[in-house]
């Protein structure tokens, strides 16, 4: 695994394997090798949201648009990673950086993961783990899983750690572990610091696939050009060949039939069987039975209860049953007992439920997650 670690504008190169080699930039061989851009702390800002329960997927849009909004001037990315996951909502670490840090390394290092330094740490049991990196302490809860949470600091204080851990309130801590000589509890496992960054120890216990960003190596256009063309030529080869194959066949089989037709006797039937038309009957029971569902009377019902800056993050719509069709929803607003008035007056539903509580982020916005039942349905 091949590392460049990017801080302050420097970039540091190591190559992780049984032990940690400072190298200078990596070539380009080995189509499989693994390459990780790490963003350091120092260059990045960090929040911690709780988010309705969704498919990870959908996830990485939710975080996307949060992004977005919040950054709406400037140029970024993200990485996540879900530190805890409830019975309807998750909480998510979120992490954003400037899109040109990519395009900075993207110059010499191809790398094809990007994580965040406080996403490389892993341990067996819930441990609180302190470091510092130039000026800042990073004061980290870890499990098998992977990061909880996180705080940062310029200068420590026993106080302030004291308040993190007991924010951890569904956190239970086994150890805590202290690269640095502070005056904390007997209790706590001491480490010395490395000569590299803390982090490329516990790197390697990362599950990379969830921060898979591009291809590590250049495609050969030259070669794959030259593919193509033998592509062509072969099959152009295998279809002259079956058409050779196919025309004798035809030639074998018009002869047989020409020797063979004055042996057949055939009786050609001239009366026409009435045509029974199935095809009427069926399309009006069908009309008789099944509602027609059109989605774009659900989204205008749904829309004349949006106020201004509301909006949508995720819907789908569905029929429950051949008369009543169900959205199943998530809104963000500022108002969301005017949105939830709204539904109650609305005579065409026939019920609405909360599927989640309703949770407020940094922005003061209330995501609603929601499942609304139709009585009209166009």
């Amino acid at each position: 695994m091949y590392i460049c670690f990017y801080k302050n504008g420097k970039k540091e190169y190591y190559e992780v394997d049984k032990s940690v080699k400072t190298i200078s930039i990596p070539n380009n061989k080995g189509v499989f090798t693994k390459k990780v851009l790490v963003i350091s702390s120092k260059d990045i800002f960090y929040s911690k949201e709780s988010f309705p329960k969704t498919s990870y997927e959908n996830l990485k849009s939710i975080v996307k648009n949060y992004v977005e909004d919040i950054y709406q001037d400037e140029s970024m990315d993200f990485t996540f990673n879900v530190a805890k996951v409830y019975e309807n909502t998750m909480k998510v670490n979120i992490f954003a950086y400037p899109s040109s840090i990519l395009e900075d390394v993207k110059k010499n290092f191809e790398f094809n993961y990007v994580l965040v330094e406080p996403l490389c740490f892993k341990v067996d049991e819930n441990s609180i783990l302190i470091y510092k990196e130039d000026d800042i302490y990073n004061i980290l809860a870890v499990s098998k899983e992977g990061l909880y949470s996180y705080l940062q600091l310029h200068t420590f204080s026993k106080d302030y750690l004291d308040l993190f851990i007991k924010g951890l309130s569904d956190f239970d801590i086994k150890s805590v572990i202290s690269y640095e000589d502070l005056d904390l509890d007997n209790s706590v496992v001491k480490k010395t610091p490395k000569s590299y960054p803390i982090f490329l120890d516990y790197i390697k216990y990362i599950d990379l696939k969830p921060y898979k960003r591009f291809r590590a190596f250049r495609i050969n256009e030259d070669l794959v050009f030259r593919i193509i063309i033998y592509f062509l030529i072969g099959y152009a080869g295998a279809l002259y060949v079956n058409h050779r194959y196919y025309q004798e066949n035809i030639e074998k089989i018009t002869y047989l039939d020409k020797k063979l037709k004055p042996f057949i006797k055939s009786k050609l039937s001239t009366e026409e069987t009435p045509k029974k038309h199935y095809e009427k009957s069926f399309l009006k029971d069908y009309k008789n039975t099944i509602a027609k569902i059109d989605p774009i009377f659900v989204l205008d019902d749904i829309a004349s209860h949006l106020q201004k800056g509301d909006y949508i993050t995720q819907i789908d719509i569905k029929s429950l049953h051949p008369s009543t069709p169900e959205a199943s929803l998530i809104i963000n607003t500022k108002e969301p007992f005017k949105v939830l008035e709204g539904f109650s007056k609305d005579k065409c539903l026939k019920n609405f439920n909360l599927e989640s509580p309703i949770s407020e982020n940094m922005q003061k916005l209330y995501s609603i997650n929601m499942k609304v039942e139709y009585l009209c349905v166009q």
